[in-house]
């Protein structure tokens, strides 16, 4: 297995993404950071080559932000949980997905409603396959996580098997369970992590949202 740089090793996806990320797919997708992030290296070159060897120090830090943002995204979709998502709307559009946030212990279910504008020919109903990274607080006690960024899979490969293989490890008990959470939520939808106040749910609280 494996060494991630990026994504934490002491925890592992049960459905791991198992792709590779095409970087040029993904450009589409997120232009307008890694133009920045390009646009900020190649400008730190041209002043320490023009002006002074000291601008090397910023070209230094925006290299490593630049193999920094490649390498996250790449273990993105390596190693990140692969997690079935629904369209629900468009104009925007809006693609939600479910997960159970714990940590091994206690059923903590949510539903995450993600705008994918980029997303192109779906329409309601759709589905789609999705790979996600997990954030921790900072409360190492707290027995769940407290919140998950699924991203569609098409947004790394467009590679047909790899998309194909990944809907079908998707099992209806699970497509079953977005569909019965997202009935708990009040329409029309919007973006937004929700708590699912399933009777088996460990959530403490009566709110819907985070």
């Amino acid at each position: 297995m494996s060494t991630n740089f990026t994504v934490g090793n002491d925890t592992f996806a049960s459905n791991p993404g198992n792709a590779n990320l095409n970087p040029f797919i993904w450009l589409f997708h997120d232009f307008k950071i890694i133009f920045t992030l390009s646009a900020l290296f190649g400008l730190s070159i041209f002043l320490t080559i023009k002006f002074s060897g000291w601008f090397s120090i910023l070209a230094v830090l925006f290299l490593a932000i630049n193999i920094f943002y490649w390498l996250r995204k790449k273990e993105h979709f390596k190693s990140g949980d692969s997690n079935g998502g629904i369209v629900v709307s468009m104009h925007p559009t809006l693609v939600a997905v479910t997960t159970d946030l714990t940590k091994g212990f206690g059923e903590f279910p949510v539903v995450k409603i993600i705008t994918c504008n980029t997303l192109k020919n779906v329409k309601i109903g759709d589905k789609i396959a999705t790979v996600a990274l997990y954030s921790a607080s900072e409360d190492d006690e707290l027995p769940h996580w407290i919140d998950f960024h699924p991203i569609p899979l098409s947004y790394a490969t467009n590679n047909i098997q790899v998309l194909k293989r990944t809907l079908t490890s998707y099992d209806n008990e699970q497509w079953k369970d977005l569909q019965n959470r997202l009935e708990e939520i009040k329409k029309p939808y919007q973006e937004g992590l929700y708590k699912s106040e399933i009777q088996t749910s460990d959530w403490k609280t009566n709110t819907n949202t985070l």
